[in-house]
């Protein structure tokens, strides 16, 4: 089938799509749209000593928007060109804001703005004189990333009862998506729950969960004190970060590491502790001496 007849079995939807498509700006897959901040600069240009008497090193982030000013400190000429495509310093018929951007020769105040898209190292100078040349850097952008927090960072906890601690997710350099926290305890033993352990994070943005370390204990059974350490992660497809917490698990009374709290009762004046072995309730009873 020819174009022509497409062109004319083509419903009017299509038509108005095509001359849409046609009318859209051209792109360039070497200049990516990056996210960057407004960045102005200003050169001073000296014959004999260079841009800011000093010739400095200039560094942006990939996706500014970059303004500099550049004027005469010696009264003379100069003209600024920053070389992105690594041709030559001599050349000028490339100077474009898309190319190599450049102000005009002249002993006044010009000005150039354009957007820094590739990450690399360039030569920025001066047209009239050569020898004014320095560095020009854009370096990449961080990478999204994100902090965790916890505080209390350590925990004090008695047998059969709860500690706990806040969880603060930080975002960094943009990051924003959704977090996973999971907690693992080393040695085994007491057992850790968090509120809510899924979180929304925006970019710039903190969210908080309520981490719970339960020392579970009762009449038969109960967490050894001793020291615990809760490695904490948050985590985010392959971007995960941890922190620890140090719990300390103590008894409530006197009764030896790992026994049970054994209830007392009175039966006919005695003291009872009651208590199972094998599945068999003993009574234990201290009778009371007859009185004199």
């Amino acid at each position: 089938m020819t174009a022509a007849k497409f062109a004319l079995r083509s419903t009017p939807a299509l038509l108005l799509l095509g001359l849409a498509l046609l009318m859209l700006p051209p792109t360039h897959p070497l200049l990516p749209s990056v996210q960057g901040s407004s960045v102005t600069i200003h050169l001073v240009g000296y014959y004999t000593t260079g841009w800011n008497g000093s010739n400095p090193r200039i560094t942006v982030t990939q996706g500014d928007t970059v303004t500099i000013d550049v004027s005469s400190g010696d009264g003379i000429q100069h003209g600024l060109l920053i070389d992105f495509d690594g041709d030559t310093l001599s050349d000028t018929a490339d100077c474009s804001p898309t190319a190599d951007p450049c102000t005009i020769q002249s002993a006044n105040l010009q000005t150039v703005t354009f957007t820094a898209n590739n990450v690399g190292s360039y030569k920025y100078y001066c047209t009239v004189h050569p020898s004014m040349v320095g560095d020009f850097v854009v370096q990449a952008p961080p990478t999204p990333n994100f902090s965790i927090v916890s505080n209390p960072t350590s925990l004090s906890i008695m047998q059969g009862s709860t500690g706990t601690a806040t969880i603060t997710l930080s975002s960094l350099d943009g990051f924003s998506g959704t977090l996973n926290l999971t907690g693992t305890v080393s040695p085994s033993g007491p057992i850790v729950s968090f509120s809510p352990s899924s979180m929304a994070i925006l970019s710039g943005g903190t969210a908080t969960s309520t981490l719970t370390v339960s020392s579970a204990g009762g009449l038969y059974s109960s967490v050894t004190d001793g020291n615990y350490s809760v490695s904490i992660t948050a985590s985010n497809g392959t971007l995960s970060h941890q922190t620890t917490v140090q719990v300390i698990v103590g008894s409530s009374n006197s009764s030896p590491s790992g026994a049970p709290n054994l209830p007392l009762a009175v039966l006919g004046g005695a003291a009872v502790i009651l208590t199972a072995v094998a599945g068999i309730t003993v009574y234990l009873v201290k009778k009371r001496k007859p009185a004199k």
